[in-house]
C-alpha cells in the first residue's frame, strides 16, 4: 500500500472499524471552549458549524479549510501526543469512537467526548452533539437534517450494483478496501443512485482479495482517489491495474471510474459533495450490453 494514501485511508478505516469502547465523561457545559479534536471528521464538522475559532489543536492527518491559520498537531487517535495536548490547556477533547483508542489516558488531561461516527444515524446524532458542545446548535441541527435528508435516499431497485473502493494514487492493486453498505460512504453511494455490490453486512475489515472482487461481479467499480487532482497520465496509472483485471466484467466493459478530490474519502460534511461526484461518475458509465 502506498504511503501517499495512508493518512486519508487511515481516517476512513477508523470509521469503518469503529466499535464500542468505554463511555467517556461528558464535557462540562457553558465553559469557555478550547477544543482539541483528534478526529479529522470532527474537526471538519466544527469548522462547518462555525466553531473553528474554538479549535486549538487537531490530529496529524487533519486538512484544515483553505485560508485557516495552522494549528498545533497533537498526534492521532491511536497515538496522541499527550504532552502537546496538555500544553494547549484544552477545556474539551473530542474524538470519534474507535477501538483501542486510549480514552482513559486522554480523559485524565481534560473532559473527553467520544462520538460514534460510522453509520448515517450515528453521524447525524454526533453532529447535533457537537453543536451542543460548541454552542452552535441551530447550525448543527440544519447540517444534521441536510445530511439525513440527502443520505437517506435509497437507490432504485434496478440500479447498478457498484463496488465503491479506496484508490491508490500509486496505481497498485494487491487488495481492495471497499465501503460497507452501513457506512457513511455506503449511504452516499445509494443516494447517488447505485446499489452496493457488497449487499451483506460482513464482519471484520472491509477488504477483498482480487479473486473476491471477481467473484462479486459488480456492474461497475468506482475508485475514490483522495488527491486534489490527477492528470491524464496519472489517472491512467491508477486505472491500469483495474483494466488488466480482465476476468472482471466491469473492467472488460469499461465500467471502472475514478472519483478524484482531496475530500472524497471524508466522513465529515464534505460527504454531501461526494454524493454529487459519485452521481457524476455513474453518469459516465456506458449502457450495459443488451441481454442475449
Amino acid at each position: 500500500m502506498s504511503l501517499f494514501r495512508l493518512p486519508s485511508l487511515l481516517c476512513v478505516v477508523l470509521a469503518l472499524a469503529a466499535g464500542c469502547q468505554r463511555p467517556a465523561p461528558p464535557a462540562p457545559e457553558g465553559q469557555a471552549r478550547r477544543i482539541v479534536s483528534l478526529s479529522p471528521s470532527v474537526t471538519e464538522t466544527l469548522f462547518a458549524l462555525g466553531a473553528g475559532a474554538q479549535v486549538v489543536g487537531v490530529s496529524d492527518y487533519t486538512a484544515l479549510p483553505q485560508g485557516t491559520p495552522a494549528l498545533p498537531r497533537v498526534g492521532t487517535t491511536f497515538a496522541p501526543n499527550f504532552e502537546a495536548i496538555a500544553r494547549l490547556k484544552p477545556t474539551l477533547l473530542v474524538d470519534q469512537q474507535v477501538k483501542q483508542a486510549p480514552a482513559e489516558a486522554l480523559a485524565a488531561l481534560a473532559p473527553l467526548k467520544v462520538l460514534p461516527w460510522t453509520s448515517l444515524q450515528e453521524v447525524v446524532g454526533s453532529v447535533k452533539e457537537l453543536g451542543r458542545l460548541s454552542g452552535h446548535e441551530p447550525q448543527a441541527t440544519a447540517l444534521a437534517e441536510k445530511l439525513d435528508r440527502t443520505l437517506s435516499r435509497p437507490a432504485p431497485k434496478d440500479a447498478p450494483r457498484v463496488l465503491l473502493v479506496l484508490g491508490d494514487a500509486a496505481g497498485t492493486l494487491s487488495e481492495v478496501w471497499y465501503m460497507k453498505r452501513a457506512s457513511l460512504h455506503g449511504a452516499a453511494l445509494e443516494a447517488a443512485g447505485a446499489r452496493n455490490a457488497v449487499s451483506d453486512e460482513r464482519t471484520g475489515p472491509p477488504n477483498l482479495s482480487l479473486e473476491g472482487v471477481i467473484a462479486l461481479d459488480p456492474d461497475a467499480v468506482l475508485v475514490l482517489v483522495n488527491v486534489p487532482a490527477l492528470d491524464a497520465a496519472q489517472q491512467a496509472q491508477v486505472l491500469a491495474p483495474w483494466r488488466q483485471l480482465t476476468a472482471l466484467r466491469a473492467a472488460r466493459e469499461d465500467r471502472v471510474r475514478l472519483v478524484i478530490g482531496s475530500d472524497v474519502q471524508s466522513t465529515g460534511p464534505a460527504i454531501l459533495d461526494v454524493v454529487e461526484r459519485l452521481r457524476a461518475a455513474l453518469g459516465t458509465l456506458p449502457s450495459p450490453p443488451p441481454s442475449p
